[in-house]
């Protein structure tokens, strides 16, 4: 019997599931993820820190507590614990995972001017859809629709943010822009504007007009998608996904 051959069957004997591991890998490198079953591709997520034991059983144990991928990596991390199978590195792993996606999309961004209503619903939809408490942002624009600066200028206590018209203003008359777009989101909600996001678009916009500065935009984000308040258009996450 080879040397190859006693090495290959030892190491599954010490580890009975390398088989599988290996399988499930060749399949992703050759297909990515478009045959995988949901089980499947966190179960192969899972490989990454848990390296020896069968990680099917915490993958289907996380979809049927929160119900799907999205769901799961959206869950507190308190709650992930709770699952059999979950420790501090796969929840830490979890919840690190929609904040680098927004990175990694931003990062596409860089240097970009967001010339159309979907430019500036993508950037804020990456920037936003993965927070878990309500935030509002605002983007200052040169005259070729470059990005200035871009901060947080509020967040809220998980359901609301005060939208302070006074203090977008001041923030906005520090960047020196011409133009600039507001946004926020609705994370236990959809993307429908309320009658209070809607009054406060209204006079902001008014008040920046009166300064020479043009309010481009007010953009709603939920965890799927962006909303334009002013166009009406909408942008999903899972249409930049494909």
């Amino acid at each position: 019997m080879s040397n190859k051959l006693i090495a290959d069957k030892s190491k599954t004997k010490d580890n009975p599931h390398e088989g599988h591991r290996q399988r499930l890998r060749k399949q992703f490198l050759n297909y990515g993820l478009d045959r995988f079953y949901d089980h499947q591709a966190l179960e192969l997520l899972l490989f990454y820190t848990n390296p020896r034991g069968d990680t099917n059983p915490t993958a289907h144990a996380l979809l049927n507590r929160f119900g799907s991928i999205a769901n799961v990596l959206n869950a507190p991390y308190e709650d992930l614990l709770e699952v059999d199978g979950v420790g501090d590195n796969t929840a830490c792993l979890l919840k690190l995972l929609p904040e680098f996606f927004a990175k990694y999309m931003l990062s596409g961004l860089d240097g970009e001017r967001l010339e159309t209503t979907s430019d500036l619903c993508r950037y804020f939809l990456y920037k936003l859809s993965s927070v878990q408490i309500e935030q509002l942002w605002i983007i200052c624009l040169d005259d070729k629709m470059g990005i200035v600066s871009s901060r947080k200028i509020s967040e809220g206590d998980g359901s609301s943010v005060s939208l302070n018209e006074l203090k977008i203003i001041n923030e906005i008359c520090k960047s020196k822009c011409t133009s600039c777009a507001i946004a926020h989101n609705h994370p236990l909600g959809n993307t429908e504007p309320s009658r209070e996001d809607t009054r406060l678009t209204e006079s902001l916009k008014k008040s920046l007009e009166g300064m020479g500065i043009n309010l481009v935009d007010h953009v709603i984000v939920s965890h799927e998608e962006a909303r334009s308040m002013f166009k009406n258009e909408v942008v999903r996450l899972e249409d930049n996904l494909k």
